[in-house]
């Protein structure tokens, strides 16, 4: 009898085991706060109109008669449906749907638009940072033809996202914290693609709306916008200082600190390598080695960070676009000290023509400090049907990816990929011209353009989306060694950047897995000591 039960106690500890493991996982998932997200629980006719239908949990808000800054002509009202996949034609049902089978399309043809979905979050922490990520495709087009033309205005289409207390009224700047104008200007590509917005803002109260605005300015032959997969999160950064606001009133929340600069984590450097007798370090090249890895591994032997020897190393050596196994690298030239002083930093120089910054006025001319720090958002995928779109569903991100952000041709911040915690932001960046770079693990090659122009301004944070495909060995080497950083033009294909890809769901897969073996042997053990009992 003592043998059963103690096979019996066995086997309940490897479940609760298990459930343990089920629950700890769990709770680290970011829950989104947003009611009906991804608009598959059900809709309505707002304000009994037939041609404005929102989903259940939301509101609509637009401009009819009315101008606004910059616009040609005054904005209409707009037709709002939520569109069922099964009525989408096969092309457009991978383009416009990225959470279960309904979306939400926002649209009006010549004429100008402007219009906003919001919705009421209860509940929140006075103080804390949170983070709203809207995926919008900006279906605008000049003109028809074989093909959709896109608007060669730059600053036709905008997009801005903001956050007030709970019955601040809509465009009220006074009272809700508005990120920048994301324009084609400022982003790359914006026509005819999926990138997702992102806007954090300080609860300044416990019961606060986000609105999430679109508009054309001119009166296209189409204007359009869709919406799927919305999320609200909320961020590890919290500020005691924050007062609650007076809802009532809807005054304006006191202006807060800036969030602190994030770092890229660092990366432990191979044994420093021993000079030849003329003082000169030599690396001869192996399989699987990249710019990205001999910065690491040589950047205590130069005396500089990883992220300068990115761009010395390749200096070094001529800018080589590629290099293969048994070539001959020069790390330290002869004679030269291996303590060089960091690149000093730049000038500030006006943008290059390639990402002309575009001006965007606001809709008002009272504009409240932003709580958004401006910044570039990333990650790499693997883009298993290299189209360069990113699918939540059946593609994953990528870990040991280098990306690097420079200006002026100097590296300013790196990063390297866990395929777990991306979005990576390189957050606080100073208005200007940035090109944002990725170096393939060996392996890998890139699907989308290694090198990205980017136009950060105030108050808006950039998506940058990087897809990478296997590749044969020598092709990954030779695509991983391009490190000049140029402006690239951009390409057309939709992006996207989906927080809820980094829950860490692959984790926790693996430990649910671990438990049930460890239940299922358990369970075996017992029936075989039973037997014997």
């Amino acid at each position: 009898m003592k043998v059963k039960q103690i096979v019996l106690l066995v086997v309940i500890a490897g479940i609760l085991f298990t459930a343990l493991s089920l629950s700890g996982n769990q709770a680290t998932a970011q829950e989104n706060l947003f009611t009906n997200p991804g608009f598959e629980e059900g809709h309505f006719n707002q304000d009994g109109i037939p041609e404005i239908a929102v989903p259940n949990g939301w509101r609509m808000h637009w401009l009819d008669g009315q101008t606004f800054p910059r616009s040609n002509g005054a904005a209409a009202r707009p037709e709002t449906v939520v569109w069922n996949i099964k009525d989408a034609p096969p092309s457009e049902q991978t383009l416009f749907f990225r959470d279960g089978i309904y979306a939400l399309k926002i649209f009006k043809g010549w004429t100008p638009l402007y219009a906003a979905l919001s919705q009421d979050v209860k509940g929140l922490e006075v103080g804390r940072k949170y983070r709203v990520a809207a995926p919008i495709y900006i279906d605008i087009v000049e003109e028809y033809g074989s093909r959709k033309k896109a608007p060669e205005d730059l600053d036709a289409g905008q997009v801005r996202i903001g956050a007030g207390p709970t019955g601040s009224a809509w465009l009220d700047e006074n009272a809700i914290n508005y990120s920048g104008l994301w324009t084609a200007g400022t982003t790359s590509p914006f026509y005819l693609s999926y990138p997702i917005f992102i806007h954090d803002f300080v609860a300044t109260s416990e019961n606060m709306t986000v609105w999430i605005e679109m508009g054309s300015k001119q009166p296209y032959v189409n204007n359009g916008f869709f919406l799927d997969g919305l999320s609200l999160t909320a961020l590890d950064e919290v500020d005691p200082n924050v007062a609650q606001t007076n809802t009532s009133s809807g005054a304006a929340a006191p202006a807060n600190a800036a969030a602190p600069v994030v770092s890229g984590p660092t990366s432990t450097p191979a044994p420093t390598a021993t000079p030849r007798s003329d003082g000169a370090v030599i690396h001869i090249v192996q399989a699987g080695d990249t710019f990205w890895s001999l910065a690491i591994q040589y950047a205590p032997t130069m005396g500089i960070t990883a992220e300068e020897a990115l761009v010395a190393i390749p200096a070094l050596n001529n800018n080589p676009a590629f290099f293969n196994p048994g070539d001959e690298l020069i790390i330290v030239p002869p004679g030269a000290v291996a303590t060089p002083e960091p690149t000093p930093e730049p000038e500030t120089e006006e943008p290059t023509p390639e990402a002309e910054v575009v001006e965007s006025e606001p809709l008002e001319e009272s504009v409240t400090d932003s709580q958004t720090t401006n910044g570039v958002c990333v990650i790499v995928y693997e883009d298993k049907d290299e189209d360069a779109v990113y699918f939540l569903e059946n593609e994953s991100l990528l870990p040991n990816a280098a990306i690097s952000l420079f200006q002026d041709g100097n590296s300013k911040a790196s990063y390297v990929t866990d395929g777990i915690n991306e979005p990576f932001c390189f957050e606080n960046l100073e208005a200007g011209t940035y090109q944002v770079q990725v170096f393939p693990p060996a392996g890998y090659q890139s699907t989308t353009p290694e090198s990205w122009a980017i136009a950060v301004s105030d108050g808006v944070i950039i998506p940058v989306t990087f897809g990478l495909v296997s590749a044969p060995q020598e092709v990954a080497e030779a695509d991983a060694a391009s490190v000049e950083p140029e402006a690239t033009v951009m390409p057309t294909a939709e992006t996207a950047v989906t927080p809820e890809a980094s829950s860490g769901l692959g984790n926790f897969s693996g430990l649910l897995l671990i438990g049930a073996a460890f239940v299922v042997l358990l369970a075996g053990a017992g029936v075989f000591l039973l037997r014997r009992g």
